[in-house]
Protein backbone atom coordinates (compact mmCIF):
# COMPACT_ATOMS: atom_id res chain seq x y z
CA UNK A 1 0.00 0.00 0.00
CA UNK A 2 1.72 3.06 -1.26
CA UNK A 3 2.23 6.08 1.39
CA UNK A 4 -0.17 8.23 0.96
CA UNK A 5 -3.02 6.36 -0.12
CA UNK A 6 -3.27 4.16 3.24
CA UNK A 7 -6.30 6.79 4.11
CA UNK A 8 -8.29 5.75 0.93
CA UNK A 9 -7.99 2.37 2.36
CA UNK A 10 -10.10 2.98 5.07
CA UNK A 11 -13.42 3.13 3.02
CA UNK A 12 -12.42 0.05 1.17
CA UNK A 13 -11.60 -1.87 4.20
CA UNK A 14 -15.18 -0.96 5.57
CA UNK A 15 -16.93 -2.42 2.72
CA UNK A 16 -14.92 -5.42 3.44
CA UNK A 17 -16.01 -5.28 6.62
CA UNK A 18 -19.44 -5.43 6.13
CA UNK A 19 -19.18 -7.89 3.01
CA UNK A 20 -17.28 -10.26 5.47
CA UNK A 21 -17.98 -13.86 6.03
CA UNK A 22 -17.09 -16.92 7.64
CA UNK A 23 -14.32 -19.50 6.07
CA UNK A 24 -13.03 -23.13 6.51
CA UNK A 25 -9.47 -22.97 6.80
CA UNK A 26 -7.76 -25.60 4.39
CA UNK A 27 -4.66 -27.28 4.32
CA UNK A 28 -1.15 -25.33 4.20
CA UNK A 29 0.52 -25.91 1.66
CA UNK A 30 4.13 -26.72 0.78
CA UNK A 31 6.63 -24.21 0.34
CA UNK A 32 7.29 -22.62 -3.09
CA UNK A 33 10.16 -24.34 -4.69
CA UNK A 34 9.68 -22.58 -8.38
CA UNK A 35 8.70 -19.58 -9.43
CA UNK A 36 8.15 -17.80 -13.17
CA UNK A 37 10.64 -15.53 -13.01
CA UNK A 38 14.28 -16.02 -13.43
CA UNK A 39 16.68 -15.81 -10.25
CA UNK A 40 20.02 -13.86 -11.24
CA UNK A 41 23.61 -14.26 -9.93
CA UNK A 42 25.26 -11.34 -8.13
CA UNK A 43 24.07 -7.67 -6.93
CA UNK A 44 20.59 -6.99 -9.09
CA UNK A 45 19.44 -10.74 -7.92
CA UNK A 46 16.51 -10.48 -5.06
CA UNK A 47 17.45 -12.84 -2.14
CA UNK A 48 16.17 -16.23 -2.05
CA UNK A 49 14.22 -15.24 1.52
CA UNK A 50 14.31 -11.29 1.27
CA UNK A 51 13.66 -9.13 4.46
CA UNK A 52 11.21 -6.73 2.48
CA UNK A 53 10.35 -3.62 4.51
CA UNK A 54 8.41 -0.60 2.78
CA UNK A 55 9.62 3.08 3.23
CA UNK A 56 12.92 2.96 4.47
CA UNK A 57 13.58 6.03 2.90
CA UNK A 58 16.23 7.84 4.66
CA UNK A 59 19.64 6.69 5.79
CA UNK A 60 18.81 6.69 9.64
CA UNK A 61 16.01 4.70 8.54
CA UNK A 62 18.10 2.70 6.41
CA UNK A 63 20.71 1.80 9.98
CA UNK A 64 17.39 0.80 11.72
CA UNK A 65 15.90 -1.57 9.29
CA UNK A 66 18.65 -2.96 8.97
CA UNK A 67 19.55 -3.64 12.36
CA UNK A 68 16.00 -5.33 12.28
CA UNK A 69 17.00 -7.64 8.99
CA UNK A 70 15.31 -5.86 6.10
CA UNK A 71 17.64 -7.03 3.33
CA UNK A 72 15.47 -5.04 0.70
CA UNK A 73 13.05 -2.24 0.90
CA UNK A 74 10.23 -0.98 -1.48
CA UNK A 75 10.14 2.79 -2.51
CA UNK A 76 7.22 3.96 -3.75
CA UNK A 77 9.02 7.51 -4.99
CA UNK A 78 11.31 4.85 -7.42
CA UNK A 79 14.59 3.80 -6.76
CA UNK A 80 16.71 6.68 -5.20
CA UNK A 81 19.79 8.20 -8.13
CA UNK A 82 23.47 6.55 -7.76
CA UNK A 83 25.57 8.15 -5.43
CA UNK A 84 22.58 9.78 -3.58
CA UNK A 85 22.88 9.81 0.26
CA UNK A 86 19.87 7.26 0.68
CA UNK A 87 21.65 5.14 -1.69
CA UNK A 88 24.96 5.01 0.19
CA UNK A 89 23.33 4.47 3.25
CA UNK A 90 21.15 1.19 1.61
CA UNK A 91 24.66 0.25 0.08
CA UNK A 92 26.38 0.27 3.50
CA UNK A 93 23.86 -1.72 5.22
CA UNK A 94 23.44 -4.09 2.49
CA UNK A 95 19.56 -3.15 1.60
CA UNK A 96 18.60 -3.61 -2.32
CA UNK A 97 15.54 -1.77 -3.52
CA UNK A 98 12.55 -2.55 -4.88
CA UNK A 99 11.13 0.14 -7.40
CA UNK A 100 7.12 1.15 -6.47
CA UNK A 101 7.20 3.43 -9.22
CA UNK A 102 5.17 1.53 -11.80
CA UNK A 103 2.20 0.79 -8.59
CA UNK A 104 2.11 4.88 -8.72
CA UNK A 105 1.50 4.82 -12.90
CA UNK A 106 -1.34 2.32 -12.18
CA UNK A 107 -3.05 4.01 -9.68
CA UNK A 108 -2.76 7.48 -11.19
CA UNK A 109 -3.97 5.39 -14.71
CA UNK A 110 -7.18 3.91 -12.67
CA UNK A 111 -7.67 6.93 -10.69
CA UNK A 112 -8.46 8.74 -14.14
CA UNK A 113 -10.50 6.17 -15.54
CA UNK A 114 -12.39 6.46 -11.65
CA UNK A 115 -13.32 9.98 -13.04
CA UNK A 116 -14.40 9.06 -16.23
CA UNK A 117 -15.26 5.89 -17.86
CA UNK A 118 -15.75 4.13 -14.63
CA UNK A 119 -17.14 6.00 -11.38
CA UNK A 120 -18.04 4.62 -8.19
CA UNK A 121 -21.52 3.52 -8.05
CA UNK A 122 -23.94 6.00 -6.66
CA UNK A 123 -24.14 4.11 -3.32
CA UNK A 124 -20.95 5.12 -2.94
CA UNK A 125 -21.38 8.66 -1.31
CA UNK A 126 -17.78 9.95 -2.91
CA UNK A 127 -14.80 8.43 -4.91
CA UNK A 128 -12.88 6.58 -2.36
CA UNK A 129 -10.20 5.34 -4.34
CA UNK A 130 -9.16 8.55 -5.49
CA UNK A 131 -11.10 12.15 -4.54
CA UNK A 132 -10.03 13.62 -7.71
CA UNK A 133 -8.24 12.61 -11.20
CA UNK A 134 -4.64 13.41 -9.39
CA UNK A 135 -2.60 12.93 -12.55
CA UNK A 136 -5.19 13.42 -15.66
CA UNK A 137 -2.22 13.26 -17.79
CA UNK A 138 -1.81 9.69 -17.58
CA UNK A 139 -4.81 8.76 -19.34
CA UNK A 140 -4.21 6.02 -21.22
CA UNK A 141 -2.36 2.46 -20.92
CA UNK A 142 0.15 4.04 -24.27
CA UNK A 143 1.03 6.54 -21.83
CA UNK A 144 1.38 4.47 -18.74
CA UNK A 145 3.71 2.15 -20.74
CA UNK A 146 5.80 5.12 -22.06
CA UNK A 147 6.56 6.31 -18.41
CA UNK A 148 6.96 2.27 -17.53
CA UNK A 149 9.47 2.24 -20.19
CA UNK A 150 11.44 5.18 -19.39
CA UNK A 151 11.75 3.96 -15.44
CA UNK A 152 13.13 0.90 -16.65
CA UNK A 153 15.44 2.45 -18.92
CA UNK A 154 16.63 4.95 -16.35
CA UNK A 155 16.84 1.84 -13.47
CA UNK A 156 19.03 0.06 -15.99
CA UNK A 157 22.29 0.72 -14.22
CA UNK A 158 21.22 0.58 -11.11
CA UNK A 159 22.49 -2.90 -9.37
CA UNK A 160 20.78 -2.04 -6.14
CA UNK A 161 17.57 -1.98 -7.93
CA UNK A 162 16.04 -5.93 -7.78
CA UNK A 163 12.25 -5.79 -8.52
CA UNK A 164 9.24 -3.89 -9.23
CA UNK A 165 6.07 -3.18 -7.11
CA UNK A 166 3.32 -3.07 -9.91
CA UNK A 167 0.22 -3.56 -8.37
CA UNK A 168 -1.47 -1.35 -5.29
CA UNK A 169 -4.91 -0.58 -4.36
CA UNK A 170 -7.43 -0.95 -6.56
CA UNK A 171 -11.57 0.14 -6.13
CA UNK A 172 -13.75 -2.53 -5.84
CA UNK A 173 -16.46 -1.21 -8.40
CA UNK A 174 -14.00 -1.87 -11.32
CA UNK A 175 -12.21 -5.40 -10.93
CA UNK A 176 -10.05 -6.55 -13.03
CA UNK A 177 -9.60 -3.54 -15.23
CA UNK A 178 -5.48 -3.89 -14.47
CA UNK A 179 -5.16 -7.55 -15.38
CA UNK A 180 -3.92 -6.48 -19.33
CA UNK A 181 -2.17 -3.81 -18.83
CA UNK A 182 0.15 -5.62 -15.90
CA UNK A 183 0.65 -8.20 -18.61
CA UNK A 184 1.89 -5.54 -20.95
CA UNK A 185 4.13 -4.08 -17.86
CA UNK A 186 5.35 -7.31 -17.45
CA UNK A 187 6.57 -8.02 -21.14
CA UNK A 188 8.22 -4.90 -20.77
CA UNK A 189 10.37 -5.67 -17.32
CA UNK A 190 11.43 -9.25 -19.38
CA UNK A 191 12.82 -7.11 -22.32
CA UNK A 192 14.63 -4.76 -19.85
CA UNK A 193 15.42 -5.75 -16.37
CA UNK A 194 15.44 -9.59 -17.46
CA UNK A 195 15.52 -11.60 -14.16
CA UNK A 196 14.02 -8.67 -11.51
CA UNK A 197 10.45 -9.67 -10.48
CA UNK A 198 7.18 -7.97 -11.05
CA UNK A 199 5.53 -7.97 -7.60
CA UNK A 200 1.69 -7.62 -7.77
CA UNK A 201 -0.09 -6.73 -4.12
CA UNK A 202 -3.78 -7.51 -2.71
CA UNK A 203 -4.43 -5.93 0.66
CA UNK A 204 -7.13 -7.45 3.12
CA UNK A 205 -8.76 -7.17 6.69
CA UNK A 206 -7.86 -8.44 9.73
CA UNK A 207 -11.19 -9.61 11.51
CA UNK A 208 -12.30 -11.60 13.95
CA UNK A 209 -11.94 -15.45 14.67
CA UNK A 210 -13.58 -17.01 11.48
CA UNK A 211 -13.86 -13.75 9.84
CA UNK A 212 -12.76 -12.89 6.37
CA UNK A 213 -12.63 -9.58 5.40
CA UNK A 214 -11.48 -9.87 1.63
CA UNK A 215 -13.01 -8.83 -1.44
CA UNK A 216 -12.65 -11.96 -3.93
CA UNK A 217 -13.08 -9.69 -6.82
CA UNK A 218 -9.56 -7.77 -6.12
CA UNK A 219 -8.45 -11.21 -7.50
CA UNK A 220 -9.51 -10.09 -11.30
CA UNK A 221 -6.38 -8.12 -11.75
CA UNK A 222 -3.93 -11.31 -11.47
CA UNK A 223 -2.41 -13.27 -13.87
CA UNK A 224 0.63 -15.90 -14.95
CA UNK A 225 1.30 -13.18 -17.36
CA UNK A 226 1.16 -10.25 -15.42
CA UNK A 227 2.63 -11.55 -11.93
CA UNK A 228 6.03 -12.98 -10.72
CA UNK A 229 5.33 -12.42 -6.97
CA UNK A 230 2.40 -11.76 -5.20
CA UNK A 231 2.19 -9.94 -2.05
CA UNK A 232 -0.66 -10.10 0.59
CA UNK A 233 -0.68 -6.96 2.76
CA UNK A 234 -3.21 -7.69 5.89
CA UNK A 235 -3.65 -4.80 8.27
CA UNK A 236 -6.23 -4.27 11.35
CA UNK A 237 -9.66 -2.05 10.36
CA UNK A 238 -8.75 1.42 9.91
CA UNK A 239 -10.55 4.24 10.91
CA UNK A 240 -10.73 3.66 14.54
CA UNK A 241 -11.06 6.59 17.00
CA UNK A 242 -10.46 4.55 19.97
CA UNK A 243 -6.83 2.54 21.51
CA UNK A 244 -7.15 -0.49 20.64
CA UNK A 245 -4.64 -3.48 20.70
CA UNK A 246 -6.30 -5.45 18.20
CA UNK A 247 -6.57 -8.48 20.57
CA UNK A 248 -10.23 -9.64 19.54
CA UNK A 249 -8.48 -10.18 16.06
CA UNK A 250 -7.29 -13.12 14.43
CA UNK A 251 -3.53 -12.31 13.91
CA UNK A 252 -2.76 -15.67 12.56
CA UNK A 253 -5.54 -15.57 9.19
CA UNK A 254 -6.57 -18.93 9.44
CA UNK A 255 -9.85 -18.10 7.62
CA UNK A 256 -8.62 -15.37 6.05
CA UNK A 257 -5.65 -16.74 3.94
CA UNK A 258 -6.83 -19.75 2.46
CA UNK A 259 -9.79 -17.26 1.48
CA UNK A 260 -7.24 -15.24 -0.32
CA UNK A 261 -5.75 -18.32 -1.97
CA UNK A 262 -9.18 -19.64 -3.29
CA UNK A 263 -9.90 -16.52 -5.21
CA UNK A 264 -6.29 -16.04 -6.65
CA UNK A 265 -6.27 -19.76 -7.48
CA UNK A 266 -9.42 -19.65 -9.67
CA UNK A 267 -7.22 -16.70 -11.67
CA UNK A 268 -4.58 -19.54 -12.43
CA UNK A 269 -2.08 -18.52 -9.49
CA UNK A 270 -0.22 -21.60 -7.37
CA UNK A 271 2.14 -20.53 -5.11
CA UNK A 272 4.37 -23.19 -6.06
CA UNK A 273 5.05 -21.35 -9.26
CA UNK A 274 4.28 -18.00 -8.17
CA UNK A 275 6.17 -17.09 -4.80
CA UNK A 276 4.22 -15.21 -1.62
CA UNK A 277 5.81 -12.35 -0.15
CA UNK A 278 3.92 -12.07 3.22
CA UNK A 279 3.32 -8.32 4.59
CA UNK A 280 2.95 -7.72 7.95
CA UNK A 281 1.67 -4.64 9.91
CA UNK A 282 4.36 -2.91 11.43
CA UNK A 283 2.70 0.23 12.88
CA UNK A 284 0.13 1.11 15.28
CA UNK A 285 -1.48 3.69 17.66
CA UNK A 286 -2.08 7.66 16.75
CA UNK A 287 -2.49 7.71 13.07
CA UNK A 288 -2.71 11.02 10.80
CA UNK A 289 -4.01 12.96 14.41
CA UNK A 290 -7.53 11.47 13.69
CA UNK A 291 -7.77 7.82 14.09
CA UNK A 292 -6.31 4.97 16.22
CA UNK A 293 -4.34 1.95 14.26
CA UNK A 294 -5.02 -1.62 16.66
CA UNK A 295 -2.25 -2.56 17.86
CA UNK A 296 0.43 -3.81 17.97
CA UNK A 297 2.04 -6.06 20.38
CA UNK A 298 5.26 -8.62 20.18
CA UNK A 299 3.15 -11.74 19.83
CA UNK A 300 0.84 -10.17 17.09
CA UNK A 301 3.55 -9.30 14.52
CA UNK A 302 5.06 -12.94 15.52
CA UNK A 303 1.46 -14.25 15.05
CA UNK A 304 1.18 -12.39 11.71
CA UNK A 305 4.38 -13.46 10.20
CA UNK A 306 4.18 -17.05 11.08
CA UNK A 307 0.88 -17.61 9.38
CA UNK A 308 2.14 -16.24 6.04
CA UNK A 309 5.80 -18.21 6.23
CA UNK A 310 3.57 -21.12 7.92
CA UNK A 311 1.34 -21.14 4.42
CA UNK A 312 4.10 -21.15 2.02
CA UNK A 313 5.33 -17.29 2.14
CA UNK A 314 9.18 -17.20 0.72
CA UNK A 315 9.37 -13.34 1.73
CA UNK A 316 7.91 -11.49 4.38
CA UNK A 317 8.37 -7.74 5.52
CA UNK A 318 6.59 -4.80 6.68
CA UNK A 319 4.30 -1.94 6.63
CA UNK A 320 6.23 0.35 6.94
CA UNK A 321 9.05 1.98 8.19
CA UNK A 322 7.68 5.28 7.01
CA UNK A 323 3.89 6.71 5.69
CA UNK A 324 2.43 10.37 5.23
CA UNK A 325 -0.06 9.70 7.80
CA UNK A 326 2.67 8.62 10.56
CA UNK A 327 2.93 11.37 13.59
CA UNK A 328 4.98 11.57 16.38
CA UNK A 329 2.69 9.18 18.44
CA UNK A 330 2.49 6.48 15.89
CA UNK A 331 4.33 3.28 16.85
CA UNK A 332 6.66 1.94 13.66
CA UNK A 333 9.76 0.15 13.45
CA UNK A 334 11.86 3.41 14.20
CA UNK A 335 10.74 4.40 17.74
CA UNK A 336 8.43 0.95 19.05
CA UNK A 337 10.57 -1.42 20.69
CA UNK A 338 7.52 -3.95 20.99
CA UNK A 339 7.36 -3.58 17.13
CA UNK A 340 10.92 -4.43 17.00
CA UNK A 341 11.11 -7.26 18.97
CA UNK A 342 8.32 -8.89 16.85
CA UNK A 343 10.51 -8.01 13.50
CA UNK A 344 13.08 -9.94 15.40
CA UNK A 345 10.90 -12.83 17.14
CA UNK A 346 8.71 -13.13 13.78
CA UNK A 347 12.07 -13.64 11.50
CA UNK A 348 13.52 -16.35 13.71
CA UNK A 349 10.48 -17.65 13.11
CA UNK A 350 10.51 -17.73 9.59
CA UNK A 351 13.55 -18.97 9.02
CA UNK A 352 12.97 -21.63 11.08
CA UNK A 353 10.04 -22.63 8.73
CA UNK A 354 12.21 -22.10 6.00
CA UNK A 355 14.72 -24.22 7.12
CA UNK A 356 12.07 -27.52 7.51
CA UNK A 357 11.36 -27.02 3.37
Amino acid sequence: MSSGRILRFVVLVVSLAIAGCAAPPSAVPTAPSLSNFENVAGPAALQSHAIIGFSVDTPVRAATAAREGVTTTILYGGSPPPGSALTRALQAHAISVIDGGVSGLMFYWECHRTHTVKPPPKSYGYNSYCRTDEKPRIKSEAIVLHDVGELLERNGGRSYVVGYWVLDDWPSWDPGSGRELLQKVHELITKQARGKPAICGFGAGLGKPGQVNWDPGTAANYSNAGCDIVGWYNYSPFGRRHPSLGKGLDWTMKALLPAMQRSLGKKGWRIEQTPLYGIGQAWGGSYDHRFYQPGLTRSELLDQATAFCSFGARYVGWYAWDDSGFESRTHTPNNSDPIADGIAAALSACHTIWSRS
